[in-house]
């Protein structure tokens, strides 16, 4: 095999996926149709919170730019002529109504289609609709190149797995299930694949069943969040502490209820009820076959806005209050913003007359919300603090001291559990949890 390959598509699993593969020996060319994406990866100054064995991302991008094992462009067509394996990593955005824009991944085909020779490997990381790579995918490549899938070339499918923050570590750590049109592409797949990933490769029957694997993995989860949310608001009828009763729940020794928070954020938990609802042909069809992954993602989707509710209630209303969130991001200790269910919640009080500004030295805010720089200084103006999330850089003890001094003029509100155990803090009149 050579080692030799191209990445489409240079976001939070392609960048990762590319300086894995350069690091292990692999001359690597990326595509990315983004110029700033491009010129800030040339510039190693991307904001990406991951990195290779303790080394920060940007330290190892400079390397393999320098070294020449990682080259990154945002033209298909400053590809290598030789080029003969191409993975891709394109997202599939997601609209407020759950609709799929599959134009990204239209557009990227359609331009690698023109560049594709006899003998190629392609293989779709991406996730996806059960029956897209055998169906936009496979048919987008044979039109632009006039070659025929599993005869002129190779496809194969196999969705990434990783969380953002440990996506080098599992993509050599986490197992890998792959599938191809044919036997000749499950079996190229998997040696291109495995060349960085140390654990066994479950070798599926079929493309359509690794898609529908990717998708039942993360949309279970999100019913499992669900759970944990429901919980929440029942607990919160009766007045029972909502952590307490999941702690309570976790001492039996076949339960797990997860902990839970303000909603769903991110690239995968969110999209993945909707890529199985994109997968059937009406909203009668996924109500019949799916009825529990549907009420939970919308259950999920509900929850800052329930979160909202309770606000306003333990308020007294929220026009014209001064809230401050303490971190923004769409998970705890990230810098990324995507589907945040803390800036759902932030919108929703904004949206109910609230003025609210975020104090978040890892993640941007949107420009719809005020920027503080300093907790104490927020804090004079704030008449409540949100934790939605931990962050990074955030002095927690610092957070509670202010609180403390301000002798119940603020409301904290810890959406996390930050001060679940803290006893000082728990009896306080100020003090709202989940």
């Amino acid at each position: 095999m050579e080692k030799k390959l191209a990445i489409v598509g240079l976001g939070y699993v392609g960048l990762p996926l590319a300086l894995t593969y350069a690091l292990d020996g692999f001359q690597v060319s990326g595509v990315d149709i983004d110029p700033r994406r491009i010129a800030s990866i040339k510039a190693s100054s991307l904001s990406m919170r991951e990195d290779f064995d303790g080394v920060p991302v940007n330290d190892v991008l400079r390397r393999c730019l320098s070294d020449g094992s990682l080259n990154v462009t945002s033209r298909f067509d400053e590809l290598p002529e030789d080029m003969a394996t191409f993975i891709i990593t394109v997202g599939i955005p997601i609209d407020h109504a759950w609709a799929l824009d599959m134009s990204m991944l239209t557009g990227a085909c359609t331009e690698l289609g023109k560049l594709l020779k006899k003998g190629d490997l392609v293989i779709c990381r991406s996730t996806v609709p059960v029956g897209t790579t055998r169906g936009l995918v496979l048919s987008t490549l044979e039109r632009e190149s006039g070659l025929v899938a599993g005869t002129d070339f190779d496809l194969a499918y196999s969705s990434e797995r990783i969380a953002e923050g440990h996506a080098y570590d599992e993509f050599r750590n986490m197992p890998l299930v792959v599938g191809g049109i044919n036997v000749r592409s499950l079996d190229r797949a998997t040696q291109v694949l495995g060349a960085v990933n140390r654990e066994p490769v479950f070798k599926a029957s079929s493309i359509e069943l690794v898609e529908a694997a990717k998708m039942f993995e993360n949309a279970q989860r999100d019913v499992n969040i669900a759970v944990a949310d429901q919980l929440t608001r029942f607990a919160n009828r009766f007045g029972i502490p909502t952590w307490e009763l999941v702690e309570a729940c976790n001492t039996h020794s076949r339960v797990k209820i997860l902990m839970p928070g303000i909603g769903v954020g991110g690239h995968c938990i969110p999209y993945a009820s909707p890529y199985l609802f994109g997968s059937l042909s009406t909203q009668d069809e996924c109500g019949d076959l799916l009825p529990t992954f549907v009420s939970a993602r919308q259950a999920n989707a509900a929850q800052p806005g329930y979160i909202a509710g309770r606000m306003a209630s333990r308020m007294g209303g929220l026009a014209g209050r001064h809230v401050l969130f303490v971190g923004i991001a769409m998970k705890d200790y990230s810098d990324d913003v995507t589907v945040s269910p803390a800036v759902d919640l932030a919108a929703a009080l904004a949206k109910a007359g609230a003025e609210v500004r975020v104090f978040d030295g890892i993640a941007e805010a949107p420009g719809d919300f005020g920027r503080e720089t300093d907790i104490d200084a927020g804090s004079l103006w704030a008449d409540a603090l949100v934790l939605p999330i931990r962050q990074t850089n955030v002095d927690y003890e610092r957070v509670k001291k202010t609180v403390m001094a301000a002798a119940g003029r603020l409301i904290l509100f810890d959406f996390r559990g930050v001060f679940e155990h803290d006893g000082d803090v728990l009896a306080q009149p100020w003090y709202v949890r989940l």
